[in-house]
């Protein structure tokens, strides 16, 4: 019996781009997807992507819908070709998707929890100043006096990456005042193309308002375990995916324990749903047992079980 082992992963809000979407629109494949998605949305799906700029597409609501369409699509076409994953983990908006993944809903379920979520954290950031809110990335060791500028500007961590990796987030003006005092301090720092402040204390109103829509909704248990973003715990019960999905609006992510809870698994391969390949990469680079490549890195989908038969993952 083979001891190898695979595992889901679905990414966050980065790594849009323009033309994220173009092998999905019109895609016959994923014709079905693409009109619920524009039913949703009370628009033609191509339509509505080609008619945003470069700065609309990182808008917290477009991104986040299409981040999500990307991987239900992705997902739908590699879904019958590759064995049941062991393990399904997701970063961020990820998380959403990975039930999906996980067997837990289908996509007009998981789209309409997307919808309702951003939306939440939308009114939740626009109380906190018409600037909204922001977030940031810091690689390598805090100083002391980086550490005492973010309790100034009451900033959260927002996301543990990986060791000497962290997300920040807050309003923009506290950003904006975190940055002027310490981007020197750093030449690492980078300031992330998103414009809410989330998984901080800041979204408390939006984690309380999506648990409600999440216990109205439609999703089940997961049928493959889950691993919950705040703490990289195993989810197996409707009443523990709601718990995780809710608090990790307004809760850090750790997916530095979700890295370690894949390993602890025993799991040896790991495709990431995308878009992009950061995920891929933190895996590998914190854990090199496991081998990580998101679908983004092959030339097509079905290139994907060459990959996966090479190491030794048995096939459907």
């Amino acid at each position: 019996m083979s001891t190898k082992r695979l595992a889901i992963v679905c990414s966050g809000q980065a790594g849009q781009r323009r033309e994220m979407l173009d092998g999905i629109l019109g895609a016959p494949d994923v014709e079905e997807l693409c009109m619920t998605g524009g039913d949703l949305l009370g628009n033609d799906l191509e339509s509505w992507w080609s008619g945003l700029d470069d700065e609309a597409i990182f808008a917290n609501e477009n991104a986040q819908f299409a981040i999500s369409l990307y991987q239900l699509a992705t997902w739908q076409r590699i879904r019958h070709l590759i064995p049941e994953p062991a393990l399904i983990a997701g970063y961020s908006l990820g998380e959403v998707t990975a039930y999906h993944v996980a067997g837990a809903m289908d996509a007009d379920e998981t789209l309409r929890l997307v919808k309702r979520r951003f939306r939440a954290m939308n009114t939740a950031s626009s109380a906190i100043s018409t600037s909204g809110g922001c977030m940031f990335l810091w690689r390598g060791k805090m100083s002391e006096a980086a550490e005492l500028a973010v309790l100034k500007n009451s900033l959260d961590v927002a996301i543990v990456r990986r060791r000497g990796e962290l997300v920040f987030a807050g309003p923009a003006n506290s950003v904006d005042s975190f940055l002027r005092d310490m981007g020197g301090d750093n030449p690492n720092l980078i300031r992330l193309q998103i414009s809410t402040p989330s998984h901080s204390h800041y979204l408390a109103s939006a984690a309380a308002s999506f648990r409600t829509t999440l216990e109205e909704s439609g999703l089940n248990a997961p049928v493959v375990p889950v691993l919950a973003g705040i703490d990289g715990m195993r989810i197996r019960t409707r009443e523990e995916a709601i718990g995780a999905l809710s608090r990790q609006i307004e809760t850090t992510i750790r997916w530095d324990r979700c890295m370690d809870a894949l390993d602890e698994a025993g799991i040896t391969s790991v495709i990431e749903l995308g878009p992009g390949n950061d995920l891929a990469n933190l895996i590998e680079m914190e854990h090199p047992r496991i081998s990580a490549r998101s679908m983004d890195d092959f030339r097509d989908w079905r290139s994907a079980t060459e990959w996966l038969r090479e190491k030794g993952i048995s096939l459907r």
